[in-house]
This record gives structure tokens, sequence and C-alpha cells, in this order.
């Protein structure tokens, strides 16, 4: 599947799925389109709540699934943007933050 179609699969899942006030971004190889073939799919889940609870996870499971599907790696990772704009050092941080494409607002 083309890089194009995965990217509209992720968003329309992402409008589908992912609770109002959420955000979806995609970072890493695939953003800054230097991935190679088996490159995974790095996207960053922030919710719109002052803490995660055990629950929250589960918003990442769709998209595992939908990797699964399409036979790619999908990887998410989900944070508060409280929690994400604490970390706002971190070199991690920075460089997802330079690369990220926003998929979801």
């Amino acid at each position: 599947m083309k890089r194009d179609k995965i990217i509209e699969r992720i968003k329309n899942l992402a409008m589908s799925t992912l609770p109002a006030g959420s955000s979806l971004f995609l970072y890493g190889s695939q953003a800054r389109g230097d991935a190679r073939i088996g490159s995974d799919w790095d996207l960053l889940i922030l919710l719109d709540k002052p803490k995660l609870e055990a629950g929250d996870y589960g918003v990442a499971y769709p998209f595992r699934e939908l990797g699964w599907e399409i036979g790619e790696e999908i990887n998410p990772s989900v944070y508060t943007r409280q929690q994400w704009a604490s970390w706002s050092f971190l070199p991690y941080n920075k460089n997802v933050e330079r690369d990220k494409i926003v998929l979801k607002g």
C-alpha cells in the first residue's frame, strides 16, 4: 500500500476513534520522507486531559490493529498534552516536534 493511502487510513481511523480534543501526529522516518522498505510508522497521540488513566492507552489499539491489517508496523505512543509539554527539553521531544506531521488537530 502506498504511503499516501496509509496516511489517509490513519487519519480516517483517528477521526472515528480518538476522543474530542485529542491530536495525532506522524513522526520519524515516515514523516521526514526518508523511510525505507519495512520502516515503521511512529504515531504520537496527545489527549486533552490532566492525567492518563489505565483505559486511556486503549486509544492506541485501533492503530496497531490497522497495522496488522495492512501489513505495516504502526507504533502509537499516548500522552497527555501536559505530559508532552513538560518534557519539551528532551532531545526525543525536540526531534518529534521538528519532524511531526499533524494528522488530527
